[in-house]
């Protein structure tokens, strides 16, 4: 694949919804902006972790759902019946780009990975809930009870105690 055609599939990503929150009444973010925070999350979390090279998971994190630009965003329940071979779709979005594909095989690089994309989920989760929504709690239970790493499991106990808007208020002050 040309970088170019690689770089607008991965602009396609903005126009991918995620589709879970549709199913409790929720106008959800994209794909993109997921992976954004995602990435960001993943970066903390590795060098909370002491990993060396904090970029592979920062780079890991913000293509961890290019393959969506191919196959879109399941929710669970869709999950269920339409089977999508993730990994083909990621390799075939990245193409001849070995170093892109070579960071999905670094087992630790992806186990924080894993954990960002969770975390994420988890704090989107929450901000749903702090405006009022209360079919969330089961993505925060679930998000929560399946991080593996400790600095994941820090950061979300942090994120939970907090209110989500609450650097909006300090920054109005």
């Amino acid at each position: 694949m040309d970088i170019v055609d690689f770089l607008y599939q991965a602009g396609s990503l903005k126009d991918v919804a995620r589709s879970g929150w549709k199913t409790v009444g929720i106008e959800p973010e994209s794909v993109s902006e997921h992976s954004y925070r995602t990435a960001l999350i993943a970066y903390v979390l590795a060098k909370e972790a002491g990993v060396e090279n904090t970029e592979k998971a920062l780079l890991a994190a913000l293509l961890h759902d290019i393959h969506e630009a191919r196959t879109t965003d399941l929710h669970l329940v869709a999950k269920k019946y339409a089977k999508v071979d993730e990994d083909s779709a990621r390799k075939d979005s990245m193409g001849a780009f070995e170093y892109f594909n070579s960071l999905f095989s670094d087992k630790a690089i992806m186990e924080i990975v894993d954990d960002a994309d969770k975390l994420e989920c988890i704090m989107q989760a929450k901000e749903y809930q702090d405006l009022g929504n209360p079919y969330v709690k089961d993505w925060i239970k679930n998000g929560s009870a399946q991080l593996k790493t400790e600095a994941a499991k820090k950061l979300c106990k942090r994120a939970l105690e907090r209110d989500s808007f609450n650097w909006l208020f300090e920054a109005r002050k």
